[in-house]
């Protein structure tokens, strides 16, 4: 059987369409560890341009 050529419209009676995670416990996109991480590494790049210019 031959293919359709192009995007597939979605098909509105997939399960995963409608699936948009849980509304109720929104995940925060900050986590402490990545917070932790990106200000350790800004800090670090910080203190090595003041190492170079002083």
């Amino acid at each position: 059987m031959p293919t359709p050529v192009g995007p597939v419209p979605p098909d509105p009676n997939d399960p995963d369409l409608w699936d948009w995670g849980d509304d109720d416990a929104p995940r925060s996109r900050r986590s402490p560890w990545r917070v932790l991480v990106v200000g350790l590494v800004v800090l670090g790049l910080v203190l090595l341009l003041l190492a170079s210019v002083l």
